[in-house]
């Protein structure tokens, strides 16, 4: 009887609101852009409707791979949120950034699809992951997709 009680309770609908990042900044982490680990801030845009959320983002990163080289990120993208529920916006991205590996120096220009997760409690933190298109353009340009694993990261949004 009392699982009754809970399952009803649960299933009780309740009105969803769009997550607002209106005029909201994140702080935090990813790998997105870059596979070397970068720090990153995030702005999301003031928007007269909170369904519409567009955001600016700064990246930068330095790494040492393997104990030879020596790598650096820094790069900037531009977030569209083309679906946004009340724990989760769905997120058109594109950006690019100056990367070097060693002596190899690149202009990476990447196209995204992600996703940003605000887990129940934690209306502030958000959990993202990513899928796109890596285009290299310098000494050894390259095409590659963001297939396998995707880029992911975490901001906290103040």
């Amino acid at each position: 009887m009392r699982w009754l009680l809970a399952l009803s309770i649960l299933l009780l609908p309740q009105a969803a609101q769009a997550k607002d990042l209106r005029n909201r900044v994140g702080l935090g982490f990813n790998n997105q852009l870059s596979h070397i680990p970068a720090v990153s801030a995030r702005y999301w845009l003031p928007a007269p409707n909170p369904a519409v959320n567009v955001a600016v983002e700064l990246d930068g990163g330095v790494s040492i791979i393997d104990n030879a080289a020596d790598a650096m990120f820094l790069g900037g993208r531009v977030l569209y949120s083309f679906v946004t529920e009340d724990n989760m916006n769905l997120y058109l991205a594109g950006g690019a950034g100056f990367m070097t590996l060693g002596e190899e120096q690149n202009v990476r220009v990447q196209p995204a699809l992600g996703a940003e997760f605000f887990f129940f409690g934690l209306d502030n933190l958000g959990f993202m992951a990513e899928w796109g298109l890596n285009i290299d353009l310098g000494e050894s340009s390259k095409l590659y997709t963001v297939s396998g694993g995707p880029g992911i990261g975490v901001h906290y949004y103040f």
